[in-house]
């Protein structure tokens, strides 16, 4: 309403915009392949780009502009990666270091097999940025993050390319089934 109160809480508002969303995705006008090819890009570029934070958004577009994706499905993509993000990040730290051949970095942020807090690895962050480690740091955790976003996101395509094309091939048997219905009642 606008100008006044809301008949409905702030919640129910935000679940029912998620619905929309959601089906905006399902029965996007695409074929399969591109909604999916959205999502394993909005995947990957979260997942490649986490330590550079904000970049990655406004990387989303050109990629998905050039690789024939669908943008909104691209972002639905993204936000999913954000959500389990901080998962890879000890597992990309690990992996880049062997990769790129540098200093196993494991324990620098992990006791034992766990993650350390982070007031702790705050401070392993400081020492390696006096010591002139971070930058490799970093490139070892982008290059290990760059596997786990094309690993993920490729998954993420197959996983969203067969959900879709299940999600519309049930709406199409559905809607021949209610034109057949139809005909049925006016013949």
């Amino acid at each position: 309403m606008a100008g006044g109160t809301s008949r409905h809480p702030w919640y129910t508002r935000i679940g029912r915009k998620m619905r929309l969303d959601y089906l905006r995705i399902l029965r996007t006008k695409g074929a399969p392949s591109q909604v999916a090819r959205g999502v394993g890009y909005g995947i990957f570029v979260e997942l490649i780009f986490f330590p550079t934070l904000g970049l990655a958004f406004f990387l989303m577009y050109p990629l998905n502009k050039f690789g024939k994706g669908h943008m909104g499905a691209a972002v639905a993509g993204f936000v999913f990666a954000k959500l389990f993000a901080f998962l890879t990040i000890p597992p990309s730290f690990i992996l880049g270091s062997k990769m790129l051949g540098l200093k196993d970095y494991r324990s620098e942020f992990m006791n034992g097999e766990t993650m350390k807090p982070l007031g702790e690895t705050l401070g392993v962050v400081k020492d390696l940025a006096s010591s002139g480690e971070l930058l490799r740091a970093l490139a070892g955790w982008t290059a290990g993050a760059a596997v786990f976003g094309a690993v993920i996101g490729l998954i993420g395509f197959f996983i969203a390319r067969a959900g879709l094309r299940k999600y519309q091939s049930r709406r199409q048997s559905r809607r021949e089934q209610l034109l057949a219905e139809k005909e049925q009642a006016t013949a």
